[in-house]
């Protein structure tokens, strides 16, 4: 037996995407001031940016710095306000710096220059002044903007962020150029000209897809080579004795830095939450402190880091609020720390070893469970394989896909419904749904939307979307949901069904406006209802 701490939460209804639960619901007025602030300056330094590019000035590391920016912007917790301050003063100053260069090289070349309207105005650069100027832009473009028009800026805000987070990682892997970028900045500076026709900002969306789709590819690919082909393997939830580390975000970079550091010592690391994948890479299989995976519950990340006896590292890019209590044992590798945090730079990581070996850390091993992580491509291919005949031969009149953002607890009672009334000549293949139907096909991949990904790509070689249905329920909502979303869309799947999600994710509002414009659907609570609109 365990002691009630080491009891795994997984839950048990649709409520555990409640705002208490996942930690994620409401942002402080202030640190929403600020981003506005900072989201206008970041338009005016990459539309600057871009005139200086169509007059043949490249600036790479600039490139570089304004998809970092955008990157913090995706970021959940409370920021360390002093340090947001900084950031927002470094990109106001670059922007001055590119603007002035700018001016005078079209006074310089007689070109007629186009020099944005800027609509915030300093009278001091402090916090005062910063938040009440944010305040007056969230007015002023509530007032321009319409209702679509505002949710189409949003739908390309999210896009540009979860693409700009991938960026960020993806780089850590290669120094060649990468285009992508290029189109991340022009699809943010359309943001710039607020006159801009609906139709045309819609289209942007769609031409974007293809640019994210193909980050998503790359950066598994680069992974891939960097870390070897992921692998199918069994990963031990709960802890072993001695001091230990929490590790939790999305960067594998930064855990693998980490190791590195620590390999000479005893301390324990454990990863937390989605970077469970990293067991799936033979090359972490080298590190002898890399133990396993700690996740007490799949949803309450408040839970996991109070329960943790060492100190959490949270790594780019973190996407949860976090309460004032674990302050003061967090580290974290992002371009701003988050209040009570302390920053990890130029990735030395002694401060949190030091605190690691002073800590309480675990008398005894607890072993809980063990969970299977990642794929065996070559045997998930042959299955699917056998798919595509069958829908050759008619024998499968419509393909069903659960997951993508996989193991959501709080849908087993309705996924479980919908396998029982699920129709002889319909398939599902799934992340999330344990079956013994010979229409149900389980990869329990854990976490891996590169595993959906591959076999939507591949069963398209031979399948015409247009002509077959094919429906991908997503399972879980959190900030990548939106890019999800859109990568199907380019895939040609025509019906996306998504989960209840807490309205910081997507808003009512929103959700309607994916409804109507985009033909996105909403799960129910009926199962069985929904299997029959199908």
């Amino acid at each position: 037996m365990f002691d009630r701490d080491f009891e795994i939460n997984y839950g048990d209804s649709m409520s555990y995407n409640d705002c208490a639960i996942d930690g994620y619901c409401s942002i402080d007025p202030i640190v929403y001031s600020l981003m506005e602030v900072l989201l206008y300056e970041l338009k005016q330094l990459t539309y600057y940016y871009i005139k200086m590019q169509e007059l043949g000035y490249e600036n790479k590391e600039l490139k570089s710095q304004i998809i970092n920016y955008l990157s913090v912007v995706l970021i959940g917790y409370e920021f360390n306000r002093k340090e947001f301050e900084e950031l927002i003063y470094r990109v106001h100053t670059e922007k001055e710096n590119v603007k002035e260069s700018y001016s005078s090289i079209c006074e310089k070349e007689n070109i007629d220059c186009q020099i944005l309207k800027s609509n915030i105005k300093f009278e001091k650069f402090n916090l005062s002044s910063i938040v009440n100027q944010g305040e007056q832009q969230a007015i002023l473009r509530n007032k321009i903007l319409n209702s679509d028009v505002k949710n189409i800026y949003e739908i390309i805000l999210n896009l540009i962020k979860s693409a700009s987070i991938r960026l960020v990682e993806l780089k850590s892997y290669t120094d060649d150029s990468v285009p992508e970028e290029d189109a991340i900045l022009k699809l943010f500076n359309s943001l710039n000209f607020s006159s801009m026709q609906e139709s045309k900002l819609i289209r942007k969306i769609n031409d974007f897809a293809k640019i994210n789709f193909q980050i998503h590819q790359k950066i598994h690919k680069l992974k891939e080579q960097y870390y070897g082909k992921i692998s199918l393997n069994d990963v031990q939830i709960g802890v072993d004795s001695g001091k230990s580390v929490l590790v939790s975000g999305q960067n594998l970079k930064d855990l693998e830095n980490l190791l590195e550091q620590v390999k000479d010592t005893d301390i324990n690391v454990y990863t937390h939450n989605g970077l469970v994948v990293a067991h799936a890479y033979p090359k972490f299989e080298k590190y002898k402190n890399l133990k396993g995976h700690y996740q007490m519950s799949l949803d309450n990340v408040q839970y996991d880091f109070s329960s943790f006896k060492g100190p959490v590292l949270v790594i780019r890019n973190f996407q949860y609020l976090l309460d004032r209590l674990y302050r003061g044992r967090i580290y974290t590798t992002n371009l701003i720390a988050g209040k009570g945090m302390t920053r990890v730079e130029n990735n030395d990581f002694s401060a949190l070893i030091k605190t690691a070996e002073e800590s309480q850390g675990y008398s005894s091993d607890h072993r809980i469970t063990k969970v299977k992580v990642g794929y065996d491509e070559n045997i998930v291919m042959q299955k699917v394989d056998k798919i595509i005949e069958k829908i050759k031969n008619k024998d499968i009149k419509h393909l069903i896909i659960v997951g993508l953002l996989n193991h959501a607890a709080m849908h087993s009672e309705y996924f479980g419904e919908m396998e029982k009334h699920l129709p002889d000549d319909y398939y599902v293949i799934s992340t999330a749904i344990a079956s013994k139907k010979d229409n149900v096909l389980c990869f329990d991949s854990f976490f891996n939307s590169s595993l959906i990904y591959k076999v939507l790509t591949h069963i398209k070689e031979h399948v015409d979307f247009d002509k077959f249905p094919v429906s991908v329920f997503i399972t879980t909502c959190n900030l990548h949901t939106m890019s999800h979303l859109f990568n199907l869309r380019y895939l040609g799947v025509k019906n996306i069904y998504l989960p209840v999600c807490t309205s910081n994710v997507l808003t009512p509002n929103m959700l309607e406006f994916l409804k109507e414009k985009f033909d996105v659907k909403q799960v129910t609570s009926d199962a069985l209802k929904d299997l029959k609109k199908l």
